[in-house]
């Protein structure tokens, strides 16, 4: 059988085995629009809470004076302009305060994430009497908010005096206040803020590793370290990736660490929860400037403080997103 073009006509068997099987595929589809639409209200909605914030701090942000108290501009300013970034740059010397944070960030997260390697490591191949109750304090340490012992923390670095040895050999207790060493030291023995998440995603990754490649290594005559560094961590890198993302973040907006620590160092988190002050004192005081000049230099600020995380997210974001899905954020 033949249409009027001479093509062979689809025998009825088969047209109808294909409407059958189109009527299938749309049933199943109609199943799931319930869910697939309740999905994409969920990730709308919620996408729009994180990033309400953020479009009104650079909707303003670029706001010129005449824009601010015009009634009818909501979203796009009539007159944008780049004075509001200028001034705040100047007022925070951007250029310098900017490194002074990317240098103390970069080197916490290197030695934090370093030390969660390790740990890790030992908590994932090694068995050793109390090692669930030992995993189990580090996962605690998550849930204990810093304010707990802060003091002592504090105590300890403005009078450093580790076992009494400095006293000792004469020297005396010594003030790490006001600069950088309390950090680093913090990141370097697993004590810095949210370790215990890095250590238990880097457990994660490693646990989920055959151990059939550390049994060829170790017959090769490698021991633990040369095991650790030539085998795991080639193969553990987006697990790494994942973790210096987190790591670089936390200690980017620590800003509790830092004014504890070190309140009169030139860091972009102080410096931003100062800024009010800061601005009134260079209009010559609160008399001679508004709210709404300080909310726009404000929300100014906090972009020039978002900024080099976000470019740093976009660079690692294939790393991360692997990461978390080779590592699993599920039991223990």
């Amino acid at each position: 059988m033949t249409n009027r073009r001479g093509v062979p006509a689809p025998h009825p068997s088969a047209f109808r085995a294909a409407m059958d099987r189109f009527g299938h595929r749309l049933r199943l589809r109609a199943r799931h629009w319930p869910w697939i639409l309740v999905r994409t209200i969920l990730v709308v909605g919620i996408s729009y809470i994180i990033l309400y914030p953020i479009l009104v701090k650079l909707s303003v942000s670029f706001m010129s004076r005449e824009d601010l108290y015009d009634m009818t501009i909501r979203w796009l300013p009539k007159h944008p302009t780049l004075a509001n970034f200028q001034r705040i740059s100047t007022l925070l010397d951007y250029g310098k305060t900017l490194s002074t944070t990317v240098l103390l960030s970069g080197a916490s997260t290197l030695l934090q994430v370093g030390a969660a390697i390790l740990v890790a490591y030992g908590f994932a191949r090694f068995e050793f009497r109390g090692r669930r109750f030992l995993f189990l304090v580090v996962m605690l340490t998550l849930i204990v908010p810093p304010q707990t012992y802060s003091m002592t923390s504090y105590l300890t670095f403005r009078y450093f005096d580790p076992f009494g040895l400095l006293t000792a050999l004469g020297i005396g207790r010594v003030s790490m206040i006001n600069t950088p060493l309390p950090i680093l030291l913090l990141s370097a023995t697993c004590m810095a803020a949210k370790n215990g998440l890095l250590i238990y995603l880097m457990r994660q990754f490693f646990r989920n590793m055959p151990l059939e490649m550390e049994e060829a290594a170790w017959v090769d005559g490698a021991g633990v370290g040369r095991t650790l560094v030539s085998v795991m961590l080639p193969n553990a890198l987006p697990a790494i990736a994942s973790v210096l993302v987190f790591s670089f973040v936390w200690n980017w907006n620590d800003l509790y660490s830092a004014a504890l620590y070190m309140p009169k160092m030139q860091l972009l988190p102080i410096l931003l929860s100062t800024l009010p002050s800061r601005i009134s004192t260079s209009f010559g005081g609160w008399s001679n400037i508004d709210f709404v000049s300080i909310s726009v230099l404000s929300n100014a600020g906090s972009l020039l403080l978002l900024l080099p995380i976000l470019a740093f997210f976009l660079a690692m974001q294939r790393f991360f997103v692997e990461g978390i899905e080779r590592t699993g954020l599920t039991g223990l």
